[in-house]
């Protein structure tokens, strides 16, 4: 791995997946803080991010094969978040809308995956597949399932008779925005029922929570300082669905 990267590799021991969890959560930013949720088995890592401070989210165009770090570095982005394959094993074609930058690359599917997560002047946002207009945002993505929708788990409880993947994941709360990954398999009944208990024990408004299309592969990158960048995933391999966030003062 590049020197500077900070990671769990896929054979970590206890050991250094704690020293991983605990270099994320020792890193101070103003406007990017950590979250490490923690409930029985499944570990879920995030970063919470001010609305007043962050700017709108950016929708990444992968079809030209655009790893995780290569849009974290071109980009200069602070925040990386996504997820794997969606159709056929190393296929780049997002399944439904891809919307960047006022360009559509490809259009909605309305058969499919039930959420659009879109980007505009006023922030970002979430809305049904079936609600969505292409002037709503300028750039646009097709996510799903809907874990949370209007502040209620969104995922039947049959979903924990599938198996277990990695997940992550966008969450619109008032206020601020959330990113994140689990460390471990597990179910999107399971991550929805954690989030909306983590969220009510702080009295945050969360009114959706989405998962990045794709199931094989989850990933979170963050910049850290002195140049080091810690990630769970690999940051290597191209994406389908990529977010990335900008702090305002990271230029500072």
């Amino acid at each position: 791995m590049p020197k500077g990267i900070t990671y769990p590799p896929p054979s970590a021991t206890v050991q250094e997946t704690e020293h991983f969890i605990k270099t994320i959560l020792n890193f101070d930013h103003p406007n990017i803080k950590p979250h490490l949720l923690l409930a029985n088995d499944p570990t879920v890592l995030f970063v919470e991010l001010s609305n007043q401070n962050t700017t709108p989210a950016v929708i990444i165009n992968t079809q030209t094969g655009l790893s995780a770090m290569d849009a974290l570095n071109k980009n200069d982005l602070d925040v990386v978040l996504g997820s794997g394959f969606v159709t056929t094993l190393h296929s780049l074609q997002p399944v439904g809308l891809l919307r960047v930058n006022g360009e559509t690359h490809s259009p909605p599917q309305l058969h499919g995956y039930t959420r659009v997560l879109g980007v505009n002047d006023k922030g970002i946002g979430v809305v049904n597949i079936n609600a969505y207009q292409r002037d709503l945002f300028h750039s646009a993505l097709q996510v799903g399932p809907g874990i949370v929708e209007e502040g209620r788990l969104d995922i039947s409880v049959r979903e924990l008779q599938r198996p277990k993947y990695f997940r992550s994941f966008v969450a619109i709360c008032e206020g601020r925005w959330l990113g994140g990954v689990s460390l471990t398999p597990m179910h999107l009944h399971t991550l929805g029922e954690q989030l909306l208990d983590y969220f009510a024990d702080r009295r945050w408004r969360c009114k959706d929570v989405v998962n990045l299309a794709g199931d094989r592969e989850a990933l979170l990158a963050i910049k850290l300082d002195n140049g080091r960048i810690a990630f769970h995933g690999d940051p290597e391999t191209h994406k389908v669905s990529l977010v990335g966030f900008k702090s305002q003062t990271s230029n500072d």
